[in-house]
């Protein structure tokens, strides 16, 4: 491509230096056969006649210069709106290998589509540090991938901006299966192949390695809304407890206007017992003071 730009570039210079220079060599001529008395030979007719006939094949020149230029940028529109259609139903096919937000062991895979367009079968493989083919069996890290049929056989098709995600395995339970070996040694690479919707081929390459993960934390304890999810499940739990039939209902005793006055009227009843009582003793102690 870049030589076949420098073609272009240099086809115009060398055309512009033949026009100017084709008159000059033809005027040098024709001092030079004057002055070796050839002059003579040239009649009148005969130097209009050169004359035409040089400018005849010079508008010939530049009509096939301009010619292989009009169809050079005629090529070089056609690439571009050819590339600009490949880019519009390119698609991207990212993977994603992330710690959960519930909890940080737990390990995740997010597949989706950042591309513009339909990605079809998308194929995944495995390599080690030598570019070796990791199959089935070989590596304990690898076999938890390859648990998931979408890893172990592909996608048929991912749309546009179309996601898979899934849970993989937490780092307890895989620290069992590595024998002798530190859980942040394993490292491998995986690579993603896919086509676009016109059969285009198209790859990428994802490197996992677990030393990445080596003294890293986390604080909070956790994500807030799974937190907030468990604290809600746990009330409603308790709220489900406090009913007592079998439909589920809670039974609630009201207290209305009607209950308050009653209330109110016994509360009256007793207030006037103790006052007439308590007249009656005072009654009584004023008879015996007076005896």
């Amino acid at each position: 491509m870049p030589k076949r730009k420098d073609e272009r570039s240099i086809v115009p210079l060398l055309a512009v230096v033949g026009v100017v220079a084709a008159p000059l060599i033809f005027m040098l001529g024709i001092v030079a056969g004057s002055q070796i008395q050839l002059a003579n030979i040239l009649t009148a007719d005969s130097l209009s006649s050169w004359i035409s006939a040089i400018a005849t094949v010079t508008i010939a020149v530049l009509t096939f210069v301009l010619a292989k230029e009009t169809w050079y940028l005629r090529e070089a529109q056609i690439e571009q709106v050819n590339e600009l259609r490949v880019q519009s139903i390119r698609p991207n096919v990212s993977v994603k290998f992330f710690s959960s937000r519930i909890a940080f062991n737990l390990m995740m895979l997010e597949i989706s589509n950042l591309g513009k367009g339909i990605a079809r079968n998308v194929r995944f493989k495995f390599y080690d540090k030598s570019g070796n083919e990791i199959k089935a069996t070989e590596n304990a890290i690898v076999d938890e991938f390859l648990k998931l049929h979408v890893m172990s056989e592909g996608l048929h098709s991912l749309g546009i901006n179309q996601k898979f995600e899934s849970f993989l395995f937490s780092f307890y339970e895989v620290k069992e299966k590595i024998d002798g070996d530190d859980i942040f040694s394993p490292y491998f690479k995986i690579s993603t192949s896919y086509e676009d919707v016109e059969g285009n081929s198209y790859s990428d390459e994802l490197v996992i390695d677990f030393k990445e993960f080596d003294d890293v934390s986390e604080i909070g304890g956790g994500d807030p809304l799974h937190k907030m999810s468990g604290d809600i499940k746990k009330l409603r739990e308790q709220i489900e407890g406090m009913t007592r039939s079998s439909s589920k209902r809670l039974h609630v005793n009201t207290y209305s206007s009607l209950d308050r006055r009653q209330e109110s009227e016994e509360r009256q009843r007793w207030l006037d017992e103790r006052k007439a009582i308590w007249e009656q003793e005072n009654s009584n102690n004023k008879s015996q003071t007076d005896s």
